[in-house]
């Protein structure tokens, strides 16, 4: 895959003006849609397929912020981000990520839909304070730094995931 941001014309930045996105994305679909291919050679309806599935997946890594700021790194330093390796997290993080799963467990024991409300409430707020902090570091091209912030995002993220399966267990009593 190339690089999504040099794909859609976008500056390499973590800040994406999502209208401009959309604008550029559909210009991209009308200009590689395979229908407009149809009646060209079996060669460039398959370069015209890959085209627009390039697109697609730019898309994705743009509009999502985990995928977008490795992206960014990755252009930067040129380092592939392997998602296998072991989380390179300080330890009060992961002690604060631990006790939001047994504030979580404890929430639906309870099966308080308000305290699980003001919970997500609160884990994204704290999810968009490492946002900001992420935008600020990648703009400061501390690529390092910009690395950890990215994984915690992911632990945000598979949170909110689970915060969700919660929500959707309380409403079905």
């Amino acid at each position: 895959m190339r690089n999504p941001f040099s794909l859609f014309n976008l500056p390499v930045q973590f800040q994406i003006d999502n209208a401009q996105l959309s604008e550029r994305y559909l210009a991209l679909q009308k200009q590689f849609h395979p229908d407009n291919f149809a009646n060209e050679s079996a060669d460039k309806q398959l370069a015209a397929l890959q085209q627009s599935a390039d697109v697609n997946e730019a898309l994705q890594i743009l509009k999502d912020p985990i995928a977008r700021a490795t992206a960014i790194i990755e252009i930067n330093t040129g380092i592939v981000k392997n998602l296998e390796e072991n989380s390179r997290q300080d330890l009060d993080f992961l002690m604060q990520h631990m006790e939001w799963h047994e504030k979580l467990d404890s929430i639906e024991n309870s099966r308080s839909e308000q305290q699980l409300a003001g919970f997500l409430k609160q884990i994204k707020t704290e999810q968009r304070n490492v946002e900001q902090q992420l935008a600020t570091l990648l703009n400061q091209q501390q690529w390092q730094k910009a690395d950890l912030l990215t994984e915690r995002l992911r632990y945000f993220k598979k949170l909110i995931i689970q915060i969700e399966k919660v929500e959707e267990k309380l409403l079905e009593y």
